[in-house]
């Protein structure tokens, strides 16, 4: 059954203004037709354009006159070349405001068929008395609802071999498919749910012993709502395979790729030249009908692991493509180290959806002795942070099967790099739209790897006169977690906002998202990972759909200008730990546009001991204020605000408005600078240590007491009360003539008694070392 469902996108396109496409339909064509499709949808404006990688002639049509809504349907004709290959193409629309989101069009080599009740909803085929027929081969498009139960008919003769196979969610549907396949009398012939190779679709080829009427019911596995639902269910006679190795190659370097499994009567070997510009490319057998695996290309040396089992040496910068030949196997590799040298272990498998591999990482030293171990990091593979320990030589790395299993589909691509503990970023955010003169939002994912300190996010190559806010991931001691499971491993999330200047305009353009972290090692810098696509899947532990085979950065565009505007005063604030501060905002708004609802703000990154209210009503409705209230315990560190809120224009189409992104730094109240951090005094005599007190504008304490701590026998020095307004001190000391010479660590201590607060509290920061010397050691002065 077909349902006219919202598509479920883990962005925010459905508040904007931007064209919103929920379905193409049909959702595919057999090559060599030309065929009308339909993108369904809302802001879809008939001069919007057809962006697509399919090999076609496309003409626009003019749009119905009897849609239901304005702009929600948007008819192109298309003609596929006989020669287009089997697989999905990306349809994207550009239009004046802006790009939409991506939907996937399915070209396959058998007639098509539709559903009954999806084109009369009179007409059902829920049992196998209604059961609709088809004749072999086809590609039926149907439609699932929650409990739906979709039933077909079919004449198999004895001996035949059928192939019963599923597109759904690897082309962008949500459902989860799964069919059964029962003879004339209802008795179950065949069930199959995740077909091997075929992600979470169903694929099973059939041999039928008895001529005679079958029948096939098709059902999402958990039976659950959801959208979009669609399904193409393929029956024919075809070869498919079920895995490929190795999994990927060196780019520009020829490879011989090896397909395997299915109902393939031996292995197929097919020659790439690794040319291609794009990480994935789509491999099958030849004259296959069935989707391609994608095979990724990378840019480092590789190497085909010799033997199964091993061990092999391991060289840094050289992905080895290996597999778990059979259940039980450990494949191990040795690699010489040197004590101190940190290195990141990395598995790529089951995340490339080519591998059956649910990888476990494992480092012994040279004894045997387990030193660390890795099964995943917040996916699906594993990344492995070590630090040879003293006395290291050489180490040894395993690989194998989290669950003990193996086979020819077992590959996976390893590789070892020298360097501190790492992170990957991926965009949230598949694409952006920013409103002329306004602010659009790109949400980022960072999965730490080990790596556990601040990352600051930038968007570099954007047009002159666009600004970036944002960007930054705190810490990950800032967020305060002291659940140490985990620790290092978890995922961060950051927005940054985009802000286009009043007359900005052009074509679309596809920027990049970089993260860099400063680390004793040196710099890390990484690039987010485009999704292409992202279609989200209700039910628990679900895992959104994603397409980051289209290889896709993050695609923006630029369109006119919003009736409606928030805007703050700072895009940097400076916070004093225990104090707070007001943000003010302000809503402006063109005649007939209206807002919905409060403004609301988020923070992006995890700060512990913070409070974010809303500030005191306004006289004026389009102002108004929130407060960021902090306490002593609040850690130094930035994050970032996003203020929203929801509008309608004049049209009455809600959208959402966007302020630049403030970064808000929590800071000491104040610190304390010292001429000096090394000082000497003889027996005897006398010293002054001398510095200033730096006072945030936020921090409303005013007497500053220091004291110098941990001092030697012999010496004293008098404690210090640096009143309010006085930026300036000396702390004076005095060493009795038998101080015995030496080199000592002292501190000082720094303390506001009275901090203003309502709560009495004194507020200290750290202490600060410093070095002593009492001269008469031959050392002192070194």
């Amino acid at each position: 059954m077909r349902t006219a469902g919202l598509v479920w996108l883990a962005f925010a396109a459905a508040l904007e203004a931007a064209p919103v496409v929920r379905e193409v339909y049909p959702h595919g064509a057999q090559r060599g037709r030309t065929v009308k499709i339909t993108l369904r949808g809302t802001g879809l404006a008939a001069g919007a354009r057809l962006q697509t990688t399919l090999p076609a002639n496309i003409s626009r049509l003019a749009p119905p006159k009897d849609a239901r809504e304005p702009d929600s349907e948007l008819p192109f004709l298309v003609e596929i070349r006989p020669d287009t290959p089997v697989g999905l193409y990306p349809l994207r629309l550009l239009g004046a405001d802006g790009i939409s989101n991506v939907v996937l069009f399915s070209v396959g080599d058998f007639p098509e068929s539709e559903e009954i009740e999806s084109q009369n909803p009179k007409k059902t085929n829920g049992t196998l008395s209604d059961a609709q027929p088809l004749s072999s081969p086809v590609i039926l498009n149907g439609y699932l609802t929650a409990a739906d139960i979709d039933v077909y008919s079919f004449t198999a003769k004895a001996g035949d071999k059928l192939v019963f196979e599923i597109e759904a969610r690897r082309a962008g549907s949500a459902v989860d498919a799964a069919f059964e396949i029962l003879d004339s009398t209802g008795r179950l012939v065949a069930r199959n749910d995740d077909g091997i190779g075929a992600g979470s679709d169903p694929r099973l080829e059939v041999s039928f012993a008895k001529a005679g009427p079958h029948y096939i019911q098709v059902h999402d596995s958990r039976y659950s709502e959801q959208a979009p639902n669609f399904y193409r269910l393929r029956i024919g006679s075809f070869a498919y395979a079920e895995g490929l190795f190795p999994l990927g190659w060196r780019r520009g370097e020829a490879v011989e790729v090896t397909l395997f499994g299915g109902n393939l009567a031996q292995p197929v070997k097919v020659a790439l030249d690794g040319g291609a510009k794009s990480r994935h490319v789509p491999i099958a057998p030849p004259g296959s009908v069935t989707l391609p695996f994608m095979f990724v290309l990378g840019d480092e040396p590789e190497r085909i692991e010799p033997d199964a089992g091993g061990p092999h040496e391991l060289a840094e910068g050289v992905v080895f493509n290996g597999r778990i030949a059979r259940p039980g196997e450990v494949d191990r590799y040795t690699m010489a180290v040197k004590p101190g040298e940190h290195w990141v272990f990395e598995l790529e498998a089951a995340s490339l959806e080519t591998s059956q591999l649910d990888a476990l990482l494992t480092v012994f030293d040279a004894a045997g002795k387990k030193l660390a171990a890795r099964d995943d990091v917040g996916s699906t593979d594993p990344a492995l942070p070590f630090l040879a320990p003293d006395g290291a030589i050489s180490v040894t790395l395993t690989v194998e099967d989290l669950l003990g299993r193996g086979g020819p589909g077992f590959g996976y691509r390893l590789r070892a790099r020298r360097q501190p503990a790492d992170f990957t970023l991926e965009l949230v955010t598949p694409f952006v739209n920013v409103p002329a003169g306004g602010t659009s939002q790109v949400v980022v994912a960072m999965q730490r790897r080990g790596y556990d300190g601040p990352v600051r996010l930038t968007i570099p190559g954007l047009p002159p006169g666009f600004r970036v806010g944002g960007g930054t991931v705190p810490s990950e001691a800032a967020a305060q977690n002291f659940n140490n499971d985990n620790a290092g491993y978890r995922t961060a999330r950051s927005v940054l906002t985009i802000t286009a200047p009043e007359d900005a305009s052009g074509d679309p353009i596809e920027l990049s998202v970089v993260g860099t972290a400063e680390t004793p090692g040196g710099q890390i810098v990484r690039t987010a990972g485009g999704p292409g696509m992202v279609v989200a899947v209700r039910g628990t532990r679900q895992r959104a759909f994603a397409a980051p085979w289209l290889d896709l950065g993050l695609p923006m565009a630029v369109f006119g200008r919003q009736p409606v505007s928030l805007e703050v005063p700072v895009e940097l604030v400076r916070v004093a730990q225990g104090f707070e501060y007001q943000l003010n905002y302000r809503v402006r708004r063109a005649s007939g546009a209206r807002t919905v609802g409060r403004v609301r703000n988020q923070v992006s990154g995890g700060v512990g001991n913070l409070r974010i209210l809303q500030g005191p009503p306004a006289k004026n409705p389009d102002a108004g204020s929130i407060l960021v209230n902090t306490n002593f315990a609040t850690p130094v560190s930035s994050f970032d605000m996003i203020v929203e809120t929801t509008a309608e224009g004049p049209d009455g189409r809600p959208f959402t408005v966007t302020a630049p992104a403030v970064t808000i730094e929590i800071v000491q109240g104040f610190q304390v600078l010292l001429e000096a951090r090394s000082i000497e005094i003889s027996p005897g005599g006398r010293l002054e240590v001398r510095g200033s007190i730096h006072r945030e504008p936020t921090f409303e304490g005013g007497l500053v007491q220091l004291r110098l701590e941990d001092l030697p026998d012999l010496v004293k020095c008098a404690g210090v009360d640096v009143a309010a307004g006085q930026p300036d001190f000396a702390i004076h000391c005095e060493a009795a003539p038998g101080a015995p010479a030496g080199v000592h660590q002292i501190r000082l201590s720094a303390a506001a008694p009275d901090t203003g607060r309502a709560v009495k509290d004194t507020y200290k920061i750290p202490d600060l070392d410093l070095r002593l010397a009492v001269a008469g050691n031959r050392n002192a002065a070194r």
